[in-house]
């Protein structure tokens, strides 16, 4: 009897151990190919996930360097921006940053830059979405619809990946009251509830919106003349020489930002002063357009480039009114005249 006992209690300890070991095959067997199909769409479409999003802001610092001029404040605002915010595994809130300056100036260089060090596919990435304001919100009248079209992009964009940036492009062209529909998702610890479209909330503190304005443009340059005249050089400029001139302006000026919400409750939390280019700058715009085109420039070709830029305002004529805008297509037509005329002497 007892060895009929003990016979029972050794089969059916054998029997246990045999099922947790299958339960344990088919389970990191189940795991395995779970993971593998989640996998598999990565390899060919892009993913919210580190292959495709690894923000590297020392890439965007040494961009800073090479690549933009005389911006010695917005490139320190923004590094920092940036540092800060994806310092956070889950920051208190989206960051906002509003770009102001005269055109030429690299604000949409710069926020296709900042993309070039987030995605591994840049501008081309799903995740990366770029609003115009004169092309996409034409229209005061239709300011209701398109508020209801905006929440509905930026929830959509937001499920699909936390980790989105949204630029807005000429927000002085928007009409007023559209980027109120904002709020929500610049706004303090939100989640947004989405029970109505979804059945579940989002997480909308990771993302990053981008506002590029000419509005400030003029309080921007008579602050950085007065400077000047008080022999302070530009590059002794600080942020809070400019910050609140430029909200002022943008809260007060027409456009996208005239009296908005996302200003009045303070949801903007860098206004980055993009200065006015001087002759330095702009004849570094040159060399840089010339040597993208494999082309060492002499400096005939370099002053006719510059005999196009206009400069202003009168009397002192400082600043490229239109920035380093127009430098790529006269560099352009430049080397083609160039070559052109060496081509004939040939003949």
């Amino acid at each position: 009897m007892n060895f009929v006992c003990f016979l029972s209690i050794y089969i059916l300890v054998s029997l246990t151990t045999i099922r947790a070991k299958w339960t344990d095959t088919f389970s990191s067997l189940y795991s395995g190919i779970s993971s593998s199909i989640s996998y598999v769409p990565c390899k060919f479409t892009e993913c919210c996930n580190d292959d495709y999003i690894s923000p590297n802001i020392d890439k965007l610092d040494d961009l800073f360097n090479t690549e933009v001029f005389g911006q010695q404040i917005a490139h320190r605002v923004i590094i920092n921006a940036l540092r800060g915010h994806l310092t956070w595994s889950d920051p208190p809130k989206a960051l906002a940053m509003s770009f102001h300056g005269p055109p030429g100036t690299g604000k949409t260089y710069v926020a296709q830059m900042i993309a070039k060090s987030f995605y591994k596919q840049g501008q081309q990435s799903n995740f990366y979405h770029c609003f115009n304001g004169r092309n996409d919100f034409p229209l005061q009248q239709d300011v209701e619809l398109y508020k209801e079209e905006l929440r509905k992009v930026i929830t959509e964009s937001l499920k699909k990946c936390e980790r989105s940036i949204f630029v807005f492009d000429e927000v002085d062209k928007m009409p007023e009251g559209l980027l109120n529909v904002l709020v929500p998702f610049l706004d303090y610890n939100t989640r947004l509830k989405t029970l109505r479209l979804y059945g579940t909330s989002l997480n909308t503190r990771k993302a990053v919106y981008i506002f590029l304005s000419n509005t400030g443009s003029t309080r921007i340059i008579q602050r950085l003349l007065a400077l000047w005249e008080k022999g302070e050089h530009r590059s002794k400029t600080q942020l809070e020489d400019f910050e609140h001139l430029i909200s002022v302006g943008a809260f007060n000026e027409k456009g996208g930002l005239h009296h908005s919400d996302t200003i009045h409750t303070s949801l903007i939390d860098h206004y980055v002063p993009f200065l006015p280019l001087e002759e330095a700058h702009v004849k570094k715009c040159i060399n840089k357009s010339f040597t993208n085109r494999n082309v060492l420039p002499t400096e005939n070709m370099i002053q006719e480039a510059l005999s196009y830029v206009m400069f202003g305002p009168s009397p002192h004529n400082l600043y490229a009114i239109a920035g380093c805008k127009r430098v790529e297509q006269k560099v352009a037509a430049i080397i083609y005249s160039q070559r052109k005329q060496t081509e004939n002497n040939e003949l």
